[in-house]
């Protein structure tokens, strides 16, 4: 297309003949998942190097500041990239509006905290939170410019892109800037530094791909349409602000530097294989379900599928992670990192928790639903903020205890919500999640079993998690021979999609 022509009204890349809804989300799910897996893979190896150069504390400053970025990120994009990618239609007046506006408000918003960054610091009290904030919030309207870019490759479904961008950006942002600069010895600024390389790199990437759409403008009903959905986005967006980020700041507050550093790694370590799965969902089921949003039978069973799909994924996985916690810890962190480990296994028993309640807020999304969804996060906010506040009084350890209870609490309500939004019965989901319990104790009992006996012959940690881990994938495997109904309908659309994959990259004619 030539710059001098004008966009057609959804200006979508054409997609490949007979590729059907499943088809592309099938595809989506591999790529997106195939870039986020090499990317955890990357994030642990560059995180165990860093944990040696750096402190703990470098690392608890930086996440004080990115607390700051992340309500820039919310009250900056207002949600109107969400809105992009929900609605039926969108027009080009509609993406030039959603650009200029998001445009400003991050900019405005990347001025107020660099101005009231000492103000902001204070609240930590803290050293060093300052400079960090500033230098943040500098970079920060670059990430406003291109956020509707890249709600485009989403709603487009352009899964294979967004995955190269994303790993690209990654290894040659934040991992080549952040190795160097901490290896030359600048400390915490070899971190901010590679978060604002990465911020930078990515944007440019998201703004290329969509030139061709790109632009600035504004046009009131256009906005005004955009701000009645994204309203209730950007209220479930603070509330999920306030909800991830409210135990950061009373174990910074209450418990000091040092104390973030070992908890929020301890954290990011746990989500790092969890995110692979929340940041595709997000990625993928968004724009597919909101194409068929309308479609009530069509929308419940892709909604159980999705719920059974999590269960199977995360149940296991948690409980793998929960008995090789210590040496999980001690290989990537290092010897000095192991007050980290019980809040690491605290915070690794709650990841359906984590997980399982982002279905329905995708599906709440889809539906348009964003305003009933928007009151249950701000009840899970406050739940988490007591949970933190009074965790905080046996450590860290009891803080990921409290925010567990309001995970739990915040799981069982979306999952309610989800259900009425759907008509999916009560027994289905608690059947599907009966079934992979029991996974998940077989699987969990073999690693532990296979661990503790690792453990007795004084293996080395890294042997430790070698040993569990091919534990778990042999009981799950046994399962799967022995038992196979305990993965249910999800289990056999694993193994039917995999086949069917397979037979089209061997036989691609047929």
């Amino acid at each position: 297309m030539n710059s001098d022509q004008p966009p057609p009204p959804d200006p979508e890349p054409a997609a490949k003949p007979g590729r059907s809804l499943t088809q592309k989300t099938v595809s989506g799910f591999i790529w997106s998942a195939g870039g986020n897996a090499a990317q955890v893979v990357l994030r642990m190896l560059v995180l165990a190097v860093l944990a040696r150069l750096l402190e703990p504390s470098s690392f608890g400053i930086v996440s004080a500041a990115l607390i700051v970025i992340s309500l820039l990120e919310v009250t900056g994009q207002a949600g109107t990239s969400q809105a992009i990618i929900q609605r039926p239609d969108i027009e080009p007046r509609d993406i030039h509006t959603a650009i200029g506006f998001t445009a400003l408000t991050s900019c405005l918003m990347g001025a107020l905290i660099f101005v009231f960054a000492a103000d902001i610091a204070a609240l930590f009290d803290m050293q060093g939170v300052e400079p960090a904030v500033q230098l943040l919030a500098l970079a920060f309207p670059i990430k406003g410019f291109s956020a509707v870019s890249e709600a485009l490759l989403r709603r487009w479904m352009q899964f294979r892109r967004l995955a190269g961008i994303t790993l690209a950006s990654y290894i040659f942002g934040y991992a080549l800037v952040a190795l160097t600069l901490a290896y030359l010895g600048w400390g915490v600024l070899a971190l901010v530094y590679g978060q604002i390389a990465q911020t930078v790199l990515l944007s440019l990437c998201h703004i290329v791909f969509t030139r061709h759409v790109f632009g600035f403008g504004f046009h009131w009903p256009a906005l005004k349409g955009l701000l009645v959905f994204s309203g209730g986005i950007s209220l479930s967006r603070f509330a999920n602000f306030f909800a991830t980020n409210a135990d950061n700041f009373i174990v910074g507050r209450m418990l000091g530097v040092e104390a973030l550093g070992f908890y929020s790694r301890a954290f990011n370590f746990m989500m790092m294989p969890v995110g692979l799965l929340g940041s595709v969902l997000d990625m993928v089921l968004y724009p597919a379900m909101s194409s068929i949003q309308t479609e009530e039978e069509r929308l419940r069973r892709a909604y159980l599928l999705v719920v059974g799909l999590i269960a199977l994924t995360v149940m296991p996985l948690s409980a793998v992670m929960v008995a090789l916690g210590p040496e999980m810890i001690l290989v990537v962190l290092g010897p000095n990192w192991t007050e980290a480990i019980l809040p690491f296994q605290i915070l690794s028993s709650c990841l359906l928790f984590r997980i399982g309640y982002k279905a329905n807020t995708i599906l709440a999304r889809a539906k348009g639903a964003v305003y009933r969804s928007a009151w249950r996060q701000w009840l899970f906010a406050v739940l988490v903020v007591l949970g933190a506040w009074a965790g905080h009084f046996h450590g860290t350890s009891g803080v990921a205890a409290g925010v567990g209870l309001a995970l739990a609490a915040q799981f069982l309500m979306m999952l309610d919500f989800g259900r009425r939004l759907t008509s999916a019965s009560p027994g289905d989901l608690a059947r599907i999640h009966m079934r992979h319990l029991a996974v998940a104790v077989l699987t969990g009992g073999g690693t532990y079993a296979f661990a503790a006996v690792a453990r007795a012959y004084e293996m080395p940690h890294l042997v430790v998690v070698m040993a569990g881990g091919t534990a778990a994938v042999s009981v799950m495997l046994a399962i799967q021979l022995l038992t196979p109904h305990l993965y249910g309908e999800e289990g056999v659309w694993i193994k039917d999609t995999v086949t069917s994959q397979i037979a089209r990259k061997t036989h691609p004619a047929e």
